[in-house]
């Protein structure tokens, strides 16, 4: 079964919508996993997997309850900007420990932690659906990169579609999701880094298994 819900509301005021799998009754328990693309608005290849993934659970629904996020920012991913309506970078915003005012070109982490509405949306729906498998669509490395105690899903989920795994990025990452959520709570967290900023199918094709075992096969 699958149901439409908006989770929040962007800084221009558009819709963050989200679609909601629930598993068949004889699914064994699992937590909730939550995949979303397009926290970089120039990265909208990201909400093409998305939405791909979508629809291919519309057809065979997930073993977990499964939320899908196809565009975070989507006031950037409409205006093909990384950032934000009001030029945050939301990867620098979520509140970790490590998070910094201090930023390098166009990375400004925004004024204090979560202090943009796209970032509220997304961390209190991880806490209203207690979310432990978290799923982040990014580019343009050619990466399966995992934080906290994501590395076992990581590196099956390389294996599955040809890629690397890597638990460095190769720069810091202060306030960013993968902070937040895999170091400082210890979650499950996978970031899919695919070579392709463009809409390009082949970013579906290179990770559809991938994201497919993701949703539904291991605890």
């Amino acid at each position: 079964m699958a149901a439409d819900e908006t989770v929040g509301t962007s800084v221009l005021g558009r819709p963050i919508e989200a679609i909601v799998f629930r598993p068949p009754s004889y699914a064994r328990p699992r937590p909730p996993a939550i995949l979303f693309g397009a926290l970089h608005g120039d990265e909208p290849a990201t909400a093409l997997q998305a939405q791909r993934l979508i629809e291919e659970l519309l057809d065979r629904p997930p073993g977990r309850e499964t939320w899908i996020i196809p565009a975070v920012n989507i006031d950037g991913l409409l205006a093909g900007t990384k950032n934000n309506a009001r030029d945050v970078d939301l990867n620098r915003n979520f509140a970790a420990a490590n998070w910094t005012a201090a930023h390098k070109g166009g990375s400004f982490p925004g004024a204090i932690p979560e202090s943009e509405p796209e970032t509220q949306a997304l961390s209190a729906l991880i806490a209203r659906v207690g979310a432990e498998r978290l799923v982040a669509l990014h580019a343009t490395f050619k990466v399966m990169n995992w934080d906290g105690r994501g590395r076992a899903l990581a590196e099956e989920m390389a294996r599955l579609a040809g890629y690397p795994a890597s638990g460095d990025i190769g720069y810091p990452t202060p306030g960013s999701f993968g902070s937040k959520y895999g170091l400082d709570q210890g979650l499950e967290v996978v970031t899919v880094e695919v070579p392709y900023l463009e809409v390009d199918e082949q970013a579906w094709l290179d990770t559809r298994t991938a994201l497919r075992w993701a949703v539904d096969l291991p605890s």
